[in-house]
């Protein structure tokens, strides 16, 4: 037994398993394995899924692979694309390949520190695409949009003609069910006031107050969001009255200016469980907003006394953290987690999260945690 020959059992695996397994790995690394035997030879042809990136090709060699793979491939229903600018003129040519496919999911993504790739008006014509990922790239000109079946949108630093082209982009996702945007931009600063409708199919939102209005995302079941905008200002305070109920919202996490803002969303979140809160600040106005005043909530909203699990508060040393770390655990019976997470360590820091410590809860169940980073 000991002289017997080994058995490749992997190898003896069906097609569609062996696969599964390469669409895990890199479509170089996958590539290579067609060297292993004449079993392997082909295999790669079958693949569904590409995951391309010019990290580890030189630039001469990276669109050769692209373009070889992408010829012989049978069948692409993920398609993964991250490359630097250079390669800007075969961008959309891959991306033109890629639609005579039945694609699910889309990524790409620019490596470049600027955003230096324009995508074709059409990228947003994929009737079969669930998944849209894009991270640097600009779309400059009026877009065309038909995404009957898209599930989850990512927009990361991406450039738009003007806003009316987003809200568009927005409006033809009819199923859109995971949506976050981060750092949007727009070339012209007016459009011709396309309005956004509502997305009632939304689930998950991960947004900045200026890309989506709250009336647009009712429904959603977890929300990131940040409040631009001074708390100070007239526009904040419109917005947190303008906040509608959300009816269904379980898990919020907040980036605030003003810790009195936060109370009045929670006003409107009768069943939030989970609740995570940052403080927004930027360092030359730190001494501003540390003078903003102390946190004296006059009610308690329903959510903390009858449903609020666990809250986590990004403590940066002000004292109105502290403040609503103690209104918590003064309000919320069902709270089973109380996380403290703490950014500036100092001694008058130490001084508060000691009395923090030894501070009634009226929770019984409640662990409090604090952790330094």
């Amino acid at each position: 037994m000991e002289n017997s020959a080994p058995i490749d059992r992997i190898s003896n695996l069906p097609d569609e398993i062996l696969c599964y397994i390469l669409s895990f790995l890199p479509t170089k690394l996958a590539f290579t394995t067609t060297i292993l035997s004449k079993r392997w030879t082909s295999l790669f042809k079958l693949l569904t899924t590409l995951h391309f990136d010019d990290e580890s090709f030189s630039k001469q060699a990276f669109p050769c692979f692209v373009n070889t793979v992408m010829l012989f491939t049978q069948l692409i229903k993920t398609f993964h694309l991250n490359c630097n600018s250079i390669h800007r003129n075969s961008f959309n040519l891959w991306i033109k390949t890629a639609k005579l496919h039945p694609l699910e999911n889309l990524e790409l993504r620019s490596t470049f520190h600027d955003i230096g790739i324009i995508l074709c008006p059409s990228i947003f014509i994929f009737p079969t695409l669930v998944v849209l990922k894009l991270t640097k790239l600009k779309v400059v000109h009026n877009i065309f949009v038909d995404l009957p079946s898209l599930k989850t949108l990512h927009l990361i630093h991406v450039v738009f003609k003007n806003k009316d082209n987003f809200n568009k982009l927005l409006n033809e996702c009819p199923i859109l069910e995971d949506l976050q945007t981060y750092d949007v931009y727009y070339i012209e600063e007016q459009g011709e006031g396309v309005r956004l409708k509502t997305l009632p199919k939304l689930m998950r939102a991960n947004i900045d107050t200026y890309d989506v209005p709250i009336k647009a995302i009712y429904n959603v079941h977890f929300l990131k969001i940040k409040m631009t905008g001074m708390s100070l200002q007239p526009k904040i305070h419109s917005y947190c009255r303008d906040f509608l109920v959300l009816q269904n919202l379980i898990h919020l996490e907040l980036c605030y200016y003003n810790m009195d803002d936060v109370v009045k969303v929670l006003q409107n979140c009768p069943k939030l469980q989970i609740l995570s809160v940052t403080k927004w600040t930027y360092l030359c106005n730190k001494g501003l907003y540390y003078m903003l005043g102390a946190f004296l909530p006059t009610s308690v909203p329903k959510c903390i006394f009858s449903q609020l699990r666990s809250c986590t508060i990004n403590y940066d040393g002000s004292i109105d953290e502290i403040q609503f770390a103690t209104y918590i655990l003064k309000n919320a019976p069902l709270l089973r987690v109380m996380k403290i997470t703490v950014t500036e360590p100092s001694s008058s820091c130490q001084v508060a999260l000691k009395k923090l410590k030894s501070h009634p809860r009226i929770s019984p169940k409640c662990e409090l945690s604090i952790t330094f980073t």
